[in-house]
């Protein structure tokens, strides 16, 4: 079975998947002047959107490296494996638009001061969406700190450890970069698509839909 690859974010920019960031910043700007509403006109929107979150997330290398592990497991899971499921309501399958959810994008403390997320607890925040975003879905990359097992020490804690000090554990950016299905039902579970290795307490976001959301 041959691999869909009308959304994927190296295709859509038109270079390899090892381009360098000189290079995809040439891909970005030759086809934003290209696809540009004001250049192209209305019917371009779609295009430009498109190409601008797939430039937004490759840009960025940690949820570039996050994408191509999700990306590499969605080619494993293209093989055809014999007694597949059949009959399989489309809705459940269908995959995130390569759009990015602008609103909901952006740091966690940011987000939270602003209402469209809550920490619900139990490691779980909750993100609130309106109707028309959870109608369409799309991608949404929400960065905050977690803590980490420390490399250095291997998590033990030893005294000689610079990096952390004895405390096992280490603060470090991270990037959870969620794929919103179109048409997800209010209190839908994510997981991040990819997690740092050795993050001491994952975390998961729970799908809200408000018909009224902060902006």
């Amino acid at each position: 079975m041959a691999v869909d690859r009308s959304d994927d974010f190296y295709t859509l920019l038109g270079i390899e998947v090892d381009a360098g960031a000189a290079e995809l910043r040439r891909a970005w700007r030759r086809l934003a002047l290209r696809w540009h509403p004001d250049r192209a006109g209305p019917g371009a929107t779609a295009t430009f959107q498109r190409i601008s979150a797939a430039y937004a997330v490759l840009s960025d290398p940690v949820t570039r490296a996050a994408y191509d592990r999700r990306r590499g497991a969605a080619v494993r899971r293209s093989a055809p494996r014999s007694g597949a499921a059949v009959g399989v309501p489309a809705a459940a399958t269908r995959r995130a638009p390569g759009v990015m959810l602008v609103r909901l994008t952006g740091s966690l403390e940011a987000l939270l001061a602003c209402g469209i997320a809550r920490r619900a607890g139990g490691d779980v925040i909750e993100l609130f969406l309106n109707p028309q975003e959870a109608a369409q879905g799309g991608m949404v990359t929400i960065s905050m700190r977690v803590q980490i097992r420390c490399r250095e020490c291997e998590g033990l804690g030893a005294a000689s450890c610079v990096r952390c000090g004895a405390r096992r554990t280490v603060d470090e950016l991270f990037s959870a970069w969620l794929a919103v299905r179109p048409g997800l039902a209010d209190g839908t579970l994510l997981a991040p698509s990819a997690l740092l290795p050795g993050m001491v307490r994952p975390v998961s976001f729970r799908i809200r839909i408000r018909e009224r959301v902060a902006t």
